[in-house]
């Protein structure tokens, strides 16, 4: 999960101040022989949950604690005033921190004016949530849209109709604005910042929905996860008789017992990708090219030993808390969609090779929200209950939508931020004079 610079755990301050050249090569040793990503990347772009991160994270530390002598800009000594010491690495509890590097363009297209459908699969559907959930049944109403939910029992599917309808127009979706695509006449072409990025809402309770009987490790085709969430919004595209595919995003937001198996297995909140044929061993084969989709699992769900692994009380403590995850994965998703919907992916090889990815980072293939997940969650992992969020620049915090509701987000990588050195922003957390 990416790469680092060298002194990862220095106060950001300090980061931005020393800049990027002094610890260029160190930086890129460490990236490229420890923690770094493959640059193209022809799988789905995987968000990885809070236990996933820590250990990225604390790789890192480890590399920067063998290094002997430390490397500049740390002193000789490897000292630094207090509360800080041994080449800044802090007194107080460790943090997750950005991943510095700006973003960079690879030639893909970007959604100029996004467009994100919500898909509720399969949650009316016998078996969707386990017997004796409190159930209980909604009409969700945003704007003109409205779908119908028989069963919504911790009110996560109206949660996250309610975030993307109110995240456009916002400081923190306006952090995308930077970024662009070259159009054919060669101009740049930025993404805007629309307040109706929801243009659709769908409770599709006729195909088969429970990918709890799949595996990513199944042959393409039904039974494969990716597969059928593929042709899920494949199905979308034709309901919603969407004819612009480039701006669109069809999230596809699982109920509990039918949600992603390998999500706890393998460690991830959700992910986004498109639907390129020939590619990620021919998952993608037979179904409509061109599809930006989100794989939205139930979140709530993702656990280890009775903690929330997805942003459960990330931000907020309590009730307030409970659904923080919807609004921080579904908005790192949706957001990554929009900068680089191609998801990294490359047709062909050598001089041939056609890169479909929009921004990402060159040293490790992060994207914007890769970049900023999870800062300021402590190393020691999730509290239940929370918050555990610690207050440093760029950490994750609440937003208020276009129609005054608060919502959990994090940070997003924003090449503009730090006088052009690069840092996460858009959460209110963002560094001073920033």
């Amino acid at each position: 999960w990416g790469g680092a610079l060298v002194n990862p755990q220095m106060p950001e301050e300090n980061q931005m101040l020393k800049g990027r050249s002094l610890a260029a090569s160190l930086a890129l040793a460490i990236a490229g022989g420890l923690l770094a990503a493959s640059i193209a990347s022809a799988n789905p772009v995987l968000m990885p949950t809070v236990t996933k991160e820590i250990a990225s994270q604390k790789a890192i530390v480890a590399a920067h604690q063998a290094i002997n002598p430390p490397a500049p800009p740390c002193p000789e000594t490897g000292m630094l005033p207090a509360p800080f010491s041994n080449c800044g690495l802090p007194e107080a509890p460790a943090t997750t921190l950005p991943y510095p590097t700006n973003m960079a363009y690879w030639g893909g297209h970007v959604q100029t004016v996004p467009k994100v459908y919500v898909v509720y699969f399969g949650w009316g559907e016998p078996g969707a949530f386990p017997a004796g959930s409190k159930c209980k049944s909604e009409k969700i109403l945003e704007g003109a849209l409205k779908a119908a939910l028989s069963c919504d029992p911790a009110g996560a599917g109206e949660r996250m109709a309610d975030f993307v309808q109110q995240m456009g127009g916002t400081e923190w979706a306006k952090v995308s604005t930077q970024f662009f695509q070259t159009g054919t006449s060669g101009a740049e072409e930025h993404i805007t910042n629309p307040s109706d990025v929801l243009a659709g809402l769908w409770a599709d309770n006729t195909a088969p929905a429970d990918l709890s009987k799949t595996s990513a490790e199944n042959e393409p085709g039904t039974g494969n996860t990716y597969s059928d969430l593929a042709a899920e919004a494949a199905r979308a595209a034709r309901h919603f008789r969407v004819k612009d595919l480039a701006n669109a995003d069809f999230v596809i937001a699982q109920p509990q017992s039918f949600s992603d198996p390998n999500a706890n297995a393998s460690g991830y909140c959700a992910f986004h990708d498109y639907t390129e044929p020939g590619l990620e061993g021919g998952i993608y084969n037979g179904i409509t090219p061109g599809i930006s989709y989100t794989n939205m699992p139930y979140v709530l769900e993702i656990n280890s030993e009775g903690v929330n692994l997805c942003g459960e009380n990330a931000v907020n403590a309590g009730p307030e808390g409970k659904l923080d995850g919807e609004s921080i994965v579904l908005g790192h998703e949706i957001e990554e969609t929009i900068t680089d919907p191609g998801a990294e992916d490359i047709v062909g090889s050598g001089i041939e090779a056609s890169k479909l990815g929009g921004w990402y980072d060159t040293l490790d293939a992060n994207e914007n929200g890769d970049k900023c997940a999870w800062v300021g969650e402590p190393l020691t992992g999730p509290v239940p209950g929370g918050p555990q969020v610690l207050p440093i620049p760029g950490a994750m915090g609440d937003i208020t939508g276009n129609a005054g509701k608060t919502f959990a987000v994090q940070s997003l990588w924003s090449n503009e931020a730090a006088g052009g050195t690069g840092y996460c922003a858009g959460a209110g957390t963002d560094l001073p004079g920033a």
